[in-house]
């Protein structure tokens, strides 16, 4: 028999994997529902609207896609190699976009910016024990802190997204996030 959370994880996992390719807009309870093998009524159930489950999903997305990251930095030996591999691996991501359109959606709604605020705490958490790990066992430093350089990392890495949702005809390339962590190899 299947429990509260289990149907909520599953819907969560259906939204998740529809968020890549459809925007809040065009995203609805019925196609999460079927993909879910739920009904609709059970969707609003567990999420109450469709743009928290918007909101749930593309987060869940993209916190699951930034096990990336680490990768990607494995075989980085300098810190300017390193700053630009995760700044690539964290443009590339599928969910980059459904989060960007999640921090959207949560401009005007209060319940929205909680969840949301939520969710970027919990992001910027592992950024900063993910780097703060890293460099420490490279024997690098982060300029002005680790808590400030994984801020202005991800804020970079949004903006930058943002704007080329917004129609900048430059690429991704034409931005130097890495260079916005400030890492330096000591000694």
């Amino acid at each position: 028999m299947s429990t509260r959370r289990d149907t909520r994880m599953t819907i969560r996992t259906a939204a998740a994997a529809l968020v890549i390719s459809h925007s809040p807009a065009e995203l609805t309870v019925k196609q999460v529902a079927q993909a879910a093998g739920v009904f609709p009524n059970q969707v609003t159930h567990h999420f109450g609207s469709k743009d928290r489950l918007y909101v749930d999903a593309a987060f869940a997305r993209f916190l699951r896609d930034t096990s990336r990251l680490p990768r990607a930095a494995r075989s980085a030996r300098t810190p300017e190699a390193f700053a630009t591999a995760i700044a690539r691996t964290a443009l590339s991501m599928p969910s980059l976009t459904a989060v960007v359109s999640s921090l959207t959606l949560a401009r005007n709604n209060e319940e929205l910016k909680g969840v949301v605020s939520g969710y970027l705490r919990l992001l910027l958490s592992r950024s900063e024990h993910f780097l703060g790990e890293h460099i420490a066992s490279r024997g690098w430093t982060a300029q002005h802190g680790v808590q400030r350089a994984a801020k202005t990392f991800w804020t970079s890495i949004f903006g930058t997204a943002l704007v080329h949702q917004a129609g900048w005809v430059g690429t991704y390339e034409d931005v130097d996030i890495a260079a916005g962590l400030s890492l330096r190899a000591d000694g």
